[in-house]
């Protein structure tokens, strides 16, 4: 965590005074976004509106993070408008539409854009572990995506570091004329970074597209993961969905029910676990996350033909 006291702002935002990125008007961002859109040389661009007036659009087909520095805006995204405070991230691919308003003049929003060329491997491998945002960047350049609108909104705890990076980079795009450097794509990848390290909770909220096979391959490996403590409505709330939805999404994607795919996954599992380990039968099937174990040896019994006894001794002599 970076600590930085009032005098640390105070300078920063002295230096950025002094910069060349301040824009009042819509007419003036996309005067801007024009001029960053035909310089080839280009691939990143920042941009802050300070006592704005009228509605700001934020012009489609880049990549852009919009994150209010001050005071408070009417944001629309993708058609839904809501008022959002300062520490609201917000993530857009190029076609998802955004524009805000703001009430008060002294309200500060930085908007930063990407063009496709910006997200090369070697960037993107930088953060590939924050799985999320990683497939959010890296599908944000898919021409597959070009149609589909795709974002993600934040609300950014006081204690996070968001506001520092974010700063961070933008004095670093404008100190950089807008062309690109390492020490750019360090402070891109640290606010990155950063936002993939927000609690949960921080998501407030997020498109409603699902790839075809990508939900069901990811929540296939959440429920291995967990095995032994998941339920639907917990497996829905890490992936932000309601547990009706997701639970029709799995049906129609594998024709079986959440409980029918986990059932067979812990029948799988203790399959394994019976032929490869001594451990008594009842461990087994509470370390699975069964209570009941009658219930647990009738569902077995269906799917094998035999009882876990059965099993383990009829597959450790053929083990021998």
């Amino acid at each position: 965590m970076v600590y930085f006291k009032e005098a640390h702002y105070e300078a920063f935002y002295q230096f950025l005074a002094s910069l060349d990125c301040y824009l009042q008007d819509d007419q003036a961002m996309q005067k801007e976004v024009q001029a960053f859109q035909t310089n080839v040389k280009r691939e990143i661009a920042a941009f802050v509106t300070l006592q704005a007036k009228g509605a700001i659009e934020i012009p489609t087909g880049y990549t852009r993070i919009i994150y209010l520095l001050d005071g408070e805006a009417i944001v629309e995204v993708d058609g839904t408008a809501r008022k959002y405070e300062a520490g609201h991230l917000f993530l857009v691919n190029p076609p998802t539409s955004v524009r805000y308003e703001v009430s008060d003049r002294e309200t500060a929003i930085v908007t930063f854009y990407f063009k496709a060329g910006y997200f090369s491997d070697s960037l993107l491998t930088q953060f590939s572990e924050e799985r999320e945002l990683y497939r959010f960047f890296v599908e944000a350049v898919r021409e597959e995506f070009h149609q589909i609108s795709r974002y993600r909104i934040y609300c950014c705890p006081a204690t996070s570091d968001i506001h520092v990076y974010s700063l961070l980079l933008l004095k670093q795009i404008v100190k950089m004329c807008y062309f690109n450097n390492k020490v750019t794509k360090a402070a891109f990848v640290l606010l990155i970074v950063e936002i993939a390290q927000l609690h949960e909770h921080a998501l407030i909220q997020k498109d409603d597209y699902v790839a075809k096979n990508q939900l069901i391959e990811e929540v296939l490996a959440y429920l291995d993961l967990h095995i032994q403590t998941i339920t639907l409505e917990k497996a829905a709330a890490y992936f932000h969905f309601h547990p009706n939805y997701l639970s029709a999404r799995l049906k129609e994607k594998t024709g079986r029910t959440f409980t029918e795919i986990l059932m067979e996954k812990r029948i799988v599992l203790a399959q394994d676990y019976l032929v490869h380990t001594e451990l008594p039968i009842h461990e087994i099937v509470e370390y699975l996350g069964y209570r009941d174990k009658a219930f647990f040896y009738k569902k077995f019994k269906k799917s094998t033909g035999m009882t876990p006894r059965q099993y383990r001794l009829l597959n450790k002599k053929g083990a021998v």
